[in-house]
């Protein structure tokens, strides 16, 4: 497949590229194993069991939530134990309104559990975990009890949940052991740290270096997904990106034509 089937593509994706490369990474078991491990807690981290992991159907979701999230549930278990914990993952490009993110959230948590109910089933262990890399600083309150302005004496009879928050802002391309080193991942990751950054051809060119210590730039299907999210975040065009390829292809081996 050439570059210029690829700007095809582009033309006939959803709108969402963002959600949509980010699924296309995550969706896959190595990498997810390398990303909960860079961004859950220590203390999270310590009470999973990564042998086991699974994706979750998430056709539950009621439909008029469907647009409103990453659809991306990660199945796996408490060490030592037969439990199921679930995390549950929304990804964000724009911060939305702080009541929609705890309402998508707890629409999600309810239809998970009112599945498990009328499975009679214990309910399951649900962390969500929102993955950020807007423009604007996350200002989200990180517990579903701060929307309140009550007193102490009414607060233990309301509802409570928090999320955890992986802001990109946070991620730093030459620290990533957290994140085992793997650069698929990493290169996701600076991808979508730098989405809104449209003239960062500095970004480019790590993700493409990575690409090729990987040995991937002969394989355009399996690196197809980094060029068209190239294509639509960066401002450059099509021949800027063939250049760059074709200083790889110059040090030896053969990149697309």
């Amino acid at each position: 497949m050439t570059i210029i089937k690829i700007w095809d593509i582009i033309y006939t994706m959803e709108n969402n590229i963002h959600n949509d490369f980010f699924i296309s990474i995550i969706k896959n078991r190595v990498n997810a194993i390398d990303f909960l491990s860079g961004v859950l807690p220590d203390k999270i981290l310590k009470e999973i069991d990564f042998n086991y992991l699974d994706f979750d159907d998430t056709a539950y979701i009621q439909n008029r939530f469907k647009d409103l999230f990453s659809d991306i549930v990660i199945k796996t278990k408490i060490n030592n134990k037969n439990t199921d914990i679930f995390v549950l993952i929304e990804h964000k490009s724009t911060a939305p309104d702080d009541k929609a993110l705890f309402l998508q959230t707890l629409n999600y948590i309810y239809s998970m559990l009112e599945l498990d109910f009328n499975n009679k089933k214990d309910f399951r262990i649900i962390i969500p975990l929102v993955f950020y890399h807007g423009e604007r600083k996350w200002k989200i309150p990180r517990y579903f009890l701060d929307l309140y302005d009550v007193t102490d004496d009414i607060k233990p009879f309301l509802l409570n949940f928090s999320y955890l928050l992986y802001d990109t802002i946070d991620f730093d391309d030459n620290n990533t052991e957290k994140f085992h080193n793997n650069l698929i991942l990493i290169s996701s990751l600076i991808g979508l740290k730098t989405a809104f950054k449209r003239n960062d051809v500095e970004s480019i060119k790590k993700i493409i270096n990575n690409l090729n210590k990987l040995g991937l730039l002969t394989e355009i299907g399996r690196i197809e997904m980094f060029l068209i999210y190239i294509l639509k975040t960066k401002d450059i065009e099509e021949q800027q990106i063939i250049e760059i390829l074709s200083t790889y292809n110059n040090e030896g081996g053969n990149t697309m034509e």
